[in-house]
């Protein structure tokens, strides 16, 4: 029912202004036009001016605000400062404490590869002891072996199980 009752007065509007531009002079209805023309952009002005002046207010307050309180600029800055160096500090902190955990770890393994190292080198030279107390190409039986077999067999066992060493990263061999 309210969609007719607008609809009704637009109809009753628009036939009014039908009969004031039939029935009055044509300079009247111009000076009219114009009226209302100057009333819509001066409302229109006027808004905008508010707003602007309102923005303006507000970044003038904040400006007196920042302005009035000596330092204030200074004392934020001075504590950000402080906390980025708190933060730094942790950082700093956390960053010896996993490179002294690998440095240790890395010297662990060094050392560990060089016993390896001295204990195949032992092995080697016993080895070689053992085959130059003997005829060259005759092999002692080991010891607790009883047949000739096994023992050539558990040589051939033994020294596929000499693993080689890599020389470790960074290491000047």
């Amino acid at each position: 029912m309210a969609e007719h009752v607008v609809g009704y007065a637009v109809r009753v509007r628009q036939w009014l202004l039908n009969v004031a531009k039939a029935v009055l002079p044509d300079h009247f209805i111009e000076w009219y036009r114009r009226k209302r023309a100057y009333r819509r952009y001066a409302h229109a002005l006027a808004y905008q001016v508010y707003d602007r002046e309102v923005r303006l207010e507000l970044e003038d307050l904040e400006g007196r605000v920042a302005a009035s309180r000596a330092g204030f600029t200074d004392r934020i800055v001075k504590d950000i400062l402080e906390r980025t160096e708190l933060i730094l500090q942790g950082l700093d902190r956390k960053i010896e404490g996993v490179s002294a955990r690998h440095g240790r770890s890395i010297r662990e393994l060094r050392d560990e590869v060089e016993a390896l190292r001295a204990e195949i080198e032992g092995l080697g030279s016993e080895l070689r002891a053992l085959r130059d107390a003997h005829e060259p190409g005759v092999m002692p039986p080991p010891a607790g072996s009883a047949h000739p077999e096994t023992a050539a067999a558990e040589e051939a066992a033994q020294a596929a199980a000499v693993p080689t060493v890599p020389a470790a990263a960074g290491s000047p061999e």
